[in-house]
Parts: structure tokens; C-alpha cells; sequence
């Protein structure tokens, strides 16, 4: 099998293969063949009955079924089954998610005539399903605007071919030439060519008897949308094909490779929108809403891949601990083998803590939990027999018949995921060895490896579901999630975690409706442009099809090799740090290929560090934005990553521009694909102005001309729509670290905009089972630069009592005076943080360069009823004179090797703080100032010490001694005070202000404030 067009078999070089076009352009010779083939459809009407208004139900003259059923009032399900066959159970695929056969409803109103039933769904803009009678011949329509917008072909429409009449088939006619086709999901690792699959044959199924690295990781959406506001679901786990106009014609089939039993039966939804996120919606109503992982997920994830021959829990503390010192972010902490019991490495070792290389895990949890890491423990197939309590072959065992494994790859380690009995097993041998909280071991996250490649299995194989391994085999990825979410994690009560912490589990591979219980990733990809390019592309696919938090190797799995300085900026720090999952991840050894090996940031260059500490604290600052994205795809199935065709259905350039996406309602992301240098084409849609993100700079948009942006390594192209509201954060290195006492936003002036932020504690399930979340409504009207922001609706477990706003107004031609809750105009400071400790309420600052004018409101009561809880608008006034000191970050000074950044306590300035982690006195932070005017001046540093005595500091100015600042006790480590000394300042722009630690214990310095 190719990776996008499946080989027709013999059987089906007859009849089959020219039915997937019908009667759609076939040749004579073609027609012949078919005719001469086995083949049965519908033929004419001979009854109908009606079932409690719901479904209507009709027998054709030769005795096939045909049975439409409305699912709430905008989808309809379409069953059809050969003579004397009756309809498999509605809950035999669980792709839709079992409980949707019944709490979605609906009804539909039946009319019948001469020569058609007219049915119709409840709501006005529904559907009108016209069936005609001779044959049975359906067509679809918009109750809204009485469009056509699909209608089985005459010759064809619903029939059945090949050997046994295996395969069911429906064919349509023609579709118009405007139409366009997306396809859900997508084939082996994460691979797709181009969004638009116009005239194309698909075909994504659980791959064939190839070798690695070709049959990895599909993700199975039996999912299309069309341009004209439908999508079809087709309800089966057989192998599918989909024919998208073409030579194939309009048409799609299940085949069950001659497998003999139960053969695939036509069974399909058609789901009116017509906007393609109403479509996502409903067809996440229907097969499952996307599970809402942890929001330290949505962090920087690491791995020690690259470091198989040292890493150990000793290793990953001092990697983190190293990794943090330096500024950057962290979150989630990626295990490959070498945690596990054995070998560890990708043979011999099971699902264990090892004894030798985490002889600890339950204080290293103590540890993880200290400091606001994560943890996911990984599990690879092919040791599944060295794991406890394991038991081969068919029931009572957990595997297979060995006659049906004898080509497969470590054939004494395949378990059968459709027996319960293996789910349990292996549910209990997750929650005995590492997930059971009283172990009080690491591990929040489950990594599902390799079971994508048994497809050496013959179709005719009988799984202990008593199904033939043709039906089964698609849905294993759902199989093993089910074990996992629904059976092991999800319950209450003993042996399970329940909603106290939500699950991060991904396999290699997908199934249609694993989005309710997990994710996946799309495997063991290439590091290439091409692949990143192919990558894109499957990230949106995936979001297509219901799977919004798109996982991927950042700058591929590489398979041994480098890649260079330049790709390692464009992949695995700037494209994926603006993707759902930043993870970046590869296989190259740093024991033999030295430290560049590594994906770890320190290991690169400088400039990969530079850009790796900004992409870090833009996507952390932004997490209110990314989180509520997230939000909004496990309650809609919205992608984070959405494709241009989700906001821009009706427009031709959003089919064609599939290298560049919608991070959400407000962000415009095109990566780089190149090493930089080159010039890219980005369409900036018509009907708004878009902000370039780096510098401010702002285009209109347009249609019909693309901007062509010169593009510089490390730099991903980043737009923002006007009237966009990005909320934020302070900067901080983890999740857990994130201060919500403080909401920033960043409004781009030129349109009025809405934003609600959503909030919850970040790990439960009470936002779900208890609707524990709070929603902040912030709202910008351009007309008259003013912001209102709501107090939150609903609460959640460490909601914040009390918050200061910043609002920052983009694009602004000059600075007025500002003011909040029609108080007096603000008074001007010259930045943020010299506002910020002003002490006074509030303040305003103007950026010249960037023109930006920011305000900074006081801290204030949050109320969960009431009026709104900050307005901030234009005073009428002038902007005053700018007053306070400059303020220089600890993190822009000198620091000795005794201080490490940190943002673990809440209240610093800027991005972190100094942290002394030495052990003798002497250490020194080193700021290098511009003295404009030579003579006394104050000199404060911002400081916190949550000790019990003074951690006194000598300050020098260019080596020579101004003064001792005694820096007495705070209180705690999260509240922050001043010291200062008067001393003589020279004249220049390279004055050096020292402090000095006198001690071996030394507080946390946030700033130095010259006044």
C-alpha cells in the first residue's frame, strides 16, 4: 500500500475498482467488467416504516434495508443492508461514542409522494433528506437555504461488490467544480501532501505487512468535510477508501479483504453545519469530545532520547536543575526506556521503575512535585511479555493464535486489546508498578509505543472480540485508549485515579473517537523540510479530525542523524513552540555524536539558545491564551492549530495556503520551511489589518496578493489580526509557577475584539465533573481605546482573590493619558516594572519605539458577581510627564555561577530573578548602566527573603563601595521588598553597579531601580 492511494486487489480490478467512480466518466470497457462482477444494491421501494419519529426505515423490492436516523436535528445517520441481512448493533463500532445513540435525539418528519419520502430533521436549519423511490436514490439538502449538497448517483448509489459481496460501497454523482474536500486525519506518520483533496483518492487505514518506519502512526478518520457545509462520518473500522471527485469519481467503500464473517455494511452520517467548526462540533458530539489534558501539557516537554547511555533519576534532576538555572522553561519530562526494569533500552526492559537507575522514584516524585515537573513513563509493545502477570496466545491468554503472529515482529508480545481481559491486565500492571497514588511514584502521563506495526496479521485472523482482524484492526489504537481512559484511569473507587488528575496518554497511531480517553503522535518521522512540511499539514488534518492537540517529534525522530543550527531554530524550537504540544524529541546519540546531539537547548549554539529562551517566554506568557484554546477544543473540538479553511470556508486561498494556520481566533503562524533567507509567500486574509508580531509593523489584508516575507533563521512569520486581545502571564519557567494574580493583555488596535479567558486548577477533573472554571470576559472597543475587563464567571480550587491588570495597547499613532474606573489620569513611568513598584495606584507607559502604551492598574478584589472589575480607557488628559527610575533586570546582569534563574515565587518583575544556590559568600550580580548626568543618586535593589535573618549585600559602583544594604527578612519568599543607598554616580553609558553577597546565604534579587 502507498501512503495516500491504496492498491486495488485483483478481485477488485473488475467492478470494485471502477465503482469506486460509478458510472462518473467510466470507460465502456470498465462498465462491461462491472456488470460481469458480483454485485447487489438497492433497487426499488417497497415499504417504509417509521420508528417513535426517530428513524424511518425501508425495504426495497429485492429485500435490502435502507434506515435513516436523526441524530440531534442537524446529522443523520444512513444505514443500508444487503437482502436478508440484518443491522449490526448500533454499538458495535465505538468510534461514536456509545452513549450518543441515545442522548443525541432528534426527530424526523416524513412525507411521502408517488415518487419520493421527504424527510426532515427538527430544526429550521436542519436537513431535507429527498429519498427517490425507483431506485432508492437519496440526495441531501440545506433546510436553510434549500442547496443541494450531496446526491447518490442513479446507476449506483448504495450497492455492494467483490468477493462475498465484501465491500459496501456509495457513490454520488459528480460534484460541482467549486467544491472542495478536506479529509480528517491522516495516513502512516502523520504525513499529509496537501489539505485541499480535491480529485484525490485517500485511503487511511491500520497499515499492511510493510517493514518499519513505513507503516507507522496513522491517525484513522473515516471523516470528510465539504466546502458546501456537510461532513460525512463513515461508522466503521474496516478498511475505508474515499474518492473525491477525480477518475475515482465521488465515492466511498469499506472492504474486508475477503475475510469472510460479518462483512462491512454501509453505515454513515451525514452532518449539516455549514460552517466547518459547527461540523467539528457535532461530529465531537458524536464521537466524543477531545480529552482536556493537565496544563502543564501544553509546557515545554524534554526527553533523554538523546542521552540512552547516562540518563537516570540522578540525571534528570541535574538536567532539569541546569536547564531551569539558565532561564528557560520546562514542564514535562518524557521517559524512553531507561526508566524501565531490564536492559533499558528498547529491548529487554518492561514496565517498571528500575532498581538500578531509579532506585527512588517515590523521592524523586517529592522532588518533581517541588518543582513543577511533570512526568510521563513510557510502554513499548514489544517487551509486553516480560510484564507481570502476562499470558500469550488466544482466551484465556492475551494474544493472538500463534499461526495468525508467525510474520510479525516480536510475536510473543502482542496482546489483543479488544479482550477485556488484556485491558484489565494491563490497566493493572500501569497502576501496580507506577500509577497507584500510594506508591507516591512520578507519573502522570502514559506514552503508548508501537502498536502500529502488526500488520502482518492476516485479515482472516480471529480476535477474542470474535471479530476478524479485517474489522478489528482499526480499532486497536481505540482498543488500548479504552483500557487506559474508560476502564482503568476514569473510575471512581479502588484500583483507579478517578477526577482527582486528568491523563496525558498518546500511542503511535489513531483511532476516530480515542479523542474522548487520549492523543497520540505521529511517530518516527524524518528531519527534513519536507517532512516539517508534511508535518504542518498533519497537524492541521489531525484538528480536522478531531484530534486538537497534534503531537510531534519537534525537528523529527531523525533516526541517528544531526541536524544542523538552522533547522534545530526552525523545527524544534520556533514551529513547535507554537503547535498544541511543544516537544522536541530525536534519536541521535550524544555518546557518539557529541552534545549537539541533544534537543536540549544548553547543548546548542548560542543563537539557538537565544531563540529557544524567547519562543520559551513567549509561549508560557501566553498560556491564558493557549490553555483557553485548549479549552475550547475539548468543549467544541475547535483545533488550537486551525487551518486557514476553519475561519475562511468560503474563500479559494484558504485551500491553497496549507503551510501556514490560525493559532487560535487571533494569531497567524506560517513556519519557515527553509533554513531562512528565502521569500515566503503568506496570504493575510482580506477584511482585517494583521499586525507582524516581532516588530508591529501592519499590512492590510488581502485576497488577491500575498505578502512576501523575507525570511531569517529562527524567525517564524507570526501575525496578529487587529482587534485581537492576547491575554497573558508573567513569564515562568513551569505551569505550576504561572501566577494568575496578575492578567496582562496585549490589544492591537483597528477593530473592537473579545476575548474570554478560561481558568481552572490546571490538573483536576472539576472542570468537568463539577464545571469548576472561571471565564474572564475581556472586551476592547477601538472607536474609543477602551478595555473592560469582567469579573470571572464561576470559580475553581486557588482562584485568585485579588488581581492586578496590565493592558497593552498596540498601534497607537501617540500616547494619551490613561485612567482606570474613571479615576485621574495615571501618572507615566518609564516601563512596567518601574510602575510596578511604584507603590502607587497604577501607572501608564509609553514605548516610542514599538508604540505601545501600556497601563498597569493597582491590585484589585476579584468578585464573581457585580460590576466589572477594570475599565481602562483614555482620561481625556494629556500623557503626563514620565516620572520613577529605571529599573535593570537581575536576569539582563552578570550573574555569577552561584545564582540561578527562577520564577518558582510569584510578585518579580520582568522574566525571573537571581536565586543564590551557592555556599559562600562573595558571589556578585553586575548590571551595566547609562548615567546620563554625573551625581548622587539613589541605587535600591528589589529584593525577597523569606529567611529568618539578614542576607546583607555590598554595593560598588564601577569597584569602588557605595554602601551595605542589610536586605532583612520579608515575611515569606513570595513578598518582595526594597533597600537603598545614595551614592555619586559617574557619567556614562557603561557604569557597572555591583551586588556583592557578604554572606553565604544570599536573598532573591529581582531588580536594581536607579532613581
Amino acid at each position: 500500500m502507498t501512503r495516500e492511494e491504496i492498491k486495488r486487489r485483483t478481485v477488485l480490478s473488475t467492478a470494485a475498482g471502477v465503482l469506486a467512480g460509478g458510472a462518473l466518466g467510466a470507460l465502456p470497457q470498465q462498465l462491461a467488467r462491472a456488470a460481469a462482477a458480483e454485485r447487489e444494491q438497492l433497487t426499488d421501494y417497497a415499504q417504509h416504516t417509521t420508528d417513535n419519529f426517530r428513524s424511518v426505515t425501508v425495504t426495497s423490492a429485492t429485500g435490502q434495508r435502507l434506515r435513516l436516523t436523526a441524530y440531534g436535528d442537524h446529522m443523520v445517520r444512513v444505514r443500508a443492508t444487503r437482502a436478508g441481512e440484518d443491522f449490526l448493533a448500533d454499538t458495535r463500532y465505538e468510534m461514536v461514542q456509545p452513549s450518543s445513540h441515545a442522548s443525541l435525539g432528534g426527530g424526523l418528519s416524513v412525507s411521502a409522494t408517488q415518487d419520493t419520502l421527504e424527510i426532515r430533521t427538527g430544526a429550521t436549519d436542519g436537513l431535507r433528506v429527498v429519498l427517490r423511490k425507483k431506485p432508492l436514490r437519496l440526495e441531501f439538502h440545506s433546510l436553510t437555504t434549500g442547496a443541494l449538497l450531496a446526491k447518490e448517483d442513479a446507476a449506483h448509489g448504495i450497492s455492494w461488490d467483490g468477493t462475498n459481496l465484501g465491500v459496501a460501497r456509495a457513490t454520488f454523482v459528480p460534484p460541482p467544480a467549486d467544491e472542495r474536500f478536506l479529509k480528517g486525519g491522516h495516513g502512516v506518520l502523520g504525513r499529509t501532501p496537501r489539505l485541499d483533496r480535491t480529485g484525490d483518492t485517500v485511503s487511511h487505514n491500520y497499515s499492511g505487512a510493510v517493514e518499519n518506519p513505513n507503516n507507522q502512526a496513522p491517525a484513522i478518520v473515516p471523516l470528510y468535510l465539504s466546502s458546501k457545509g456537510y461532513g460525512v462520518f463513515f461508522n466503521t473500522t474496516f478498511d475505508t477508501t474515499f474518492s473525491f471527485g477525480g477518475s475515482d469519481g465521488y465515492a466511498f467503500f469499506a472492504d474486508d479483504h475477503g475475510a469472510g464473517a460479518v462483512r462491512p455494511q454501509m453505515d454513515y452520517f451525514l452532518i449539516n453545519g455549514p460552517r466547518f467548526a459547527q461540523l467539528l462540533d457535532r461530529y465531537t458530539q458524536l464521537t466524543g469530545r477531545p480529552r482536556l489534558p493537565q496544563r502543564s501539557v501544553f509546557g515545554l516537554h524534554l526527553s533523554d532520547k538523546n542521552f540512552a547511555d547516562v540518563s537516570d533519576q540522578n540525571w534528570w534532576r541535574q538536567k532539569v536543575t541546569q536547564h531551569r538555572a539558565a532561564g528557560f522553561p520546562f514542564d514535562h519530562q518524557v521517559n524512553d526506556n531507561r526508566w524501565r526494569e531490564g536492559s533499558g533500552s528498547w529491548s529487554g526492559s518492561w514496565f517498571e521503575f528500575s532498581r538500578e537507575r531509579w532506585p527512588d522514584p517515590a523521592g524523586y516524585q517529592k522532588w518533581a512535585a517541588a518543582n513543577g515537573v511533570t512526568v510521563t513513563l513510557d510502554y513499548n509493545r514489544n517487551n509486553t511479555n516480560e510484564m507481570a502477570g502476562w499470558k500469550g496466545g488466544p482466551p484465556p491468554g492475551y494474544s493472538f493464535a500463534a499461526d495468525d503472529l508467525k510474520n510479525v515482529k516480536e510475536n510473543n508480545a502482542v496482546p489483543d486489546w479488544s479482550n477485556p481481559d488484556t485491558r484489565a491486565w494491563i490497566w493493572k500492571v500501569f497502576w501496580d508498578k507506577a500509577l497507584n497514588p500510594a506508591l507516591t511514584y512520578p507519573g502522570d502521563a502514559l506514552w503508548i509505543d508501537e502498536v502500529d506495526d502488526l500488520g502482518a496479521i492476516p485479515y482472516t485472523a480471529k480476535t477474542a472480540a470474535g471479530r476478524t482482524w479485517s474489522e478489528e484492526r482499526n480499532a486497536y489504537f481505540l482498543n488500548v485508549h479504552k483500557a487506559i481512559g474508560e476502564e482503568g484511569w476514569d473510575p471512581s473507587g479502588t484500583g483507579h485515579i478517578g477526577a482527582a488528575k486528568r491523563p496525558w496518554t498518546w500511542s503511535r497511531g489513531a483511532t476516530a473517537g480515542q479523542q474522548r480517553y487520549g492523543h497520540y503522535w505521529s511517530g518516527d518521522i524524518d528531519s527534513t523540510y519536507d517532512e516539517m512540511r508534511n508535518q504542518i499539514r498533519g497537524m492541521q488534518t489531525a484538528g480536522l479530525g478531531g484530534f486538537p492537540y497534534a503531537n510531534i517529534d519537534g525537528g523529527g525522530f531523525g533516526h541517528g542523524e544531526l541536524i544542523s543550527d538552522a533547522f534545530y531554530r526552525n523545527w524544534p524550537v520556533g514551529w513547535s513552540s507554537l503547535a498544541p504540544i511543544w516537544r522536541p524529541h530525536g534519536t541521535a546519540s550524544t555518546k557518539d555524536q557529541g552534545k549537539r546531539a541533544s534537543r536540549w537547548p544548553l547543548d546548542q549554539s548560542a543563537a539557538a539558545q537565544a531563540d529557544f529562551a524567547k519562543y520559551g517566554h513567549l509561549r508560557y506568557s501566553l498560556m491564558p491564551y493557549i490553555y483557553t484554546l485548549a479549552h475550547q477544543a475539548a468543549a467544541t473540538g475547535m483545533p488550537m492549530a486551525r487551518a486557514m479553511v476553519i475561519d475562511y470556508q468560503d474563500r479559494p486561498q484558504a485551500y491553497t495556503h496549507d503551510l501556514q494556520y490560525l493559532w487560535g481566533p487571533s494569531l497567524l503562524v506560517a513556519p519557515i520551511t527553509s533554513d531562512g533567507g528565502d521569500v515566503q509567500k503568506i496570504w493575510l486574509p482580506a477584511g482585517s489589518d494583521w499586525y507582524n508580531f516581532w516588530w508591529d509593523g501592519r499590512h492590510a489584508g488581502s485576497d488577491t496578493e500575498d505578502v512576501a516575507y523575507t525570511t531569517r533563521t529562527g524567525e517564524v512569520p507570526l501575525f496578529v489580526r487587529a482587534g485581537a486581545i492576547l491575554p497573558r502571564y508573567p513569564y515562568a519557567q513551569s505551569a505550576a509557577y504561572l501566577t494568575e494574580r496578575q492578567l496582562e493583555m496585549d490589544v492591537y488596535a483597528g477593530a473592537d475584539g473579545v476575548f474570554e479567558v478560561v481558568e481552572d486548577d490546571g490538573v483536576t477533573e472539576e472542570y468537568r465533573t463539577a464545571k469548576k472554571t472561571a471565564t474572564t470576559r475581556l472586551t476592547f472597543t477601538d472607536s474609543s481605546t477602551r478595555v473592560v475587563i469582567a469579573h470571572p464567571e464561576g470559580t475553581y480550587e486557588g482562584a485568585p482573590d485579588k488581581r492586578r491588570y496590565v493592558v497593552r495597547f498596540h498601534g497607537l499613532a501617540s500616547p494619551v493619558g490613561m485612567r482606570v474606573n474613571g479615576g485621574a489620569t495615571l501618572p507615566a513611568f518609564t516601563s512596567e516594572a518601574a510602575a510596578l513598584i511604584s507603590g502607587k495606584a497604577g501607572g501608564s507607559v509609553w514605548d516610542a519605539r514599538a508604540r505601545v502604551l501600556s497601563v498597569v492598574t493597582t491590585e484589585m478584589s476579584v468578585s464573581t458577581s457585580g460590576s466589572d472589575a477594570a475599565v481602562v480607557e483614555p482620561s481625556g488628559a494629556a500623557f503626563p510627564s514620565v516620572g520613577g527610575g529605571m529599573v535593570y533586570q537581575a536576569e539582563d546582569a552578570r550573574l555569577d555561577s552561584t545564582f540561578a534563574l527562577d520564577t518558582s515565587h510569584p510578585g518579580y518583575t520582568g522574566t525571573g530573578y537571581a536565586d543564590f544556590v551557592g555556599t559562600s559568600a562573595g558571589a556578585a550580580a553586575a548590571w551595566t548602566i547609562s548615567v546620563a548626568t554625573a551625581g548622587k543618586r539613589q541605587l535600591a535593589l528589589r529584593y525577597a527573603n523569606g529567611g529568618t535573618g539578614d542576607r546583607p549585600v555590598t554595593v560598588d559602583v564601577n569597584g569602588k563601595k557605595a554602601g551595605t544594604l542589610d536586605l532583612p527578612p520579608t515575611g515569606s519568599w513570595d513578598t518582595w521588598a526594597t533597600a537603598s543607598v545614595t551614592t555619586d554616580l559617574p557619567q556614562g553609558d557603561a557604569v557597572t553597579v555591583r551586588a556583592i553577597l557578604t554572606r553565604s546565604q544570599g536573598a532573591n534579587i529581582d531588580s536594581l531601580i536607579v532613581q
